[in-house]
């Protein structure tokens, strides 16, 4: 019998229900479900109670259970490609806070996962999780591998891409980046500093990648470079941007000036080049792309690309209102939104 007391007594307490709620108001189960909802044919004298019989009992209610219960999908689910970058935590955090500004609910799920071997690849269980919980909307931040396996969910809610390229025929909008103006904005700095042999680290990686080395090629070809200005494959990773530099080391080839694809990159770049002797930016300048929190501890000091990215978060959380606010279920595609970037000036681009 003692054993079974001291059991009992240290037994956890199972959560109040609903129908805890009820009881302690003096109500009905489908009232409580009425408040908690947000119906509105219900008095304010019955509200008050409602509720403070649910903050003396501890109650919350499962918002997962009630959307799927009821069949509503009202909440927009985030879909981050990348939750090691910063950059993609301010288009997150801006996004987020807009939604909330309009009331809706959101929930952020991871895209990638290590395949064991060092490489990203879908979280096909996140993406399940998805499409069980039927999300009102979805907003996808950086480059997601295999987007086309998010084509069911693009066919049936309204989805917007933040900051990549990747997208379905269904995507209401691609909200991004002017990848061309912001790295003809770094190469004009860098021309306007005396520069006359520039190399791009990138090119490799996705889309957004390819973009921008596109966007490289044709602001050094307008300002007359020539095969003083070429491309040294890379993706978004520092590993990438360090074998770059280190192709470049041993060729024997190093120029005066690097541009990186992002910032990670810019980072990787750096400290393969002071590694090897070289300091930064007097034996070789470098610029990124992104401005994350990163390029601005002094340290680093990184000339970056600055993409404006809460505002890349907050128009494409707007895209996802006027879609969701759309009754016809007939949205128009808004297609692509260029957003245009500035250059932040640091010492990693200037002589001392």
């Amino acid at each position: 019998m003692t054993e079974r007391a001291e059991v009992s007594e240290t037994a956890p307490t199972r959560p109040p229900t609903i129908r805890d709620v009820a009881r302690e108001a003096g109500v009905s189960k489908s009232l409580v479900s009425l408040v908690f909802n947000g119906g509105e044919n219900v008095s304010e004298e019955r509200r008050r109670r409602v509720l403070h019989a649910a903050e003396r009992l501890g109650y919350r209610p499962n918002l997962v259970a009630q959307s799927l219960s009821a069949g509503r999908r009202d909440f927009v689910a985030i879909l981050v490609s990348n939750l090691h970058n910063p950059l993609f935590a301010e288009i997150v955090g801006a996004a987020k806070a807009r939604l909330a500004e309009a009331g809706q609910r959101t929930m952020i799920v991871s895209a990638q996962v290590d395949d064991g071997g060092g490489s990203s690849v879908l979280d096909r269980d996140n993406i399940a999780v998805l499409r069980d919980l039927r999300p009102s909307g979805l907003i996808t931040v950086g480059t997601i591998p295999g987007f086309a396996e998010l084509a069911d969910l693009t066919a049936t809610i309204p989805t917007v891409v933040a900051s990549a390229i990747d997208a379905t025929d269904d995507v209401v909008a691609t909200v991004r980046s002017d990848d061309h103006a912001g790295l003809d904005l770094v190469v004009a700095h860098l021309a306007e500093q005396g520069v006359e042999r520039l190399v791009f680290v990138g090119g490799d990686g996705g889309t957004v990648s390819a973009s921008r080395e596109a966007a490289f090629r044709a602001s050094v070809a307008a300002r007359g470079f020539g095969e003083q200005a070429w491309v040294e494959r890379a993706d978004f990773t520092e590993a990438g941007a360090r074998r770059a530099v280190g192709r470049l080391l041993a060729s024997d080839r190093l120029p005066q000036a690097i541009i990186a694809v992002n910032d990670l990159t810019a980072i990787g770049v750096i400290t393969a080049l002071e590694a090897a002797g070289v300091s930064v930016p007097e034996g070789c300048r470098v610029a990124g792309y992104d401005d994350t929190t990163l390029s601005a501890i002094p340290r680093i000091s990184l000339t970056s690309v600055d993409p404006d990215n809460r505002r890349i978060g907050r128009v494409a959380a707007e895209a996802m209102l006027d879609a969701s606010a759309d009754r016809t279920g007939v949205a128009g595609r808004i297609g692509e939104v260029l957003i245009p970037p500035s250059l932040v000036v640091r010492g990693s681009s200037l002589a001392r």
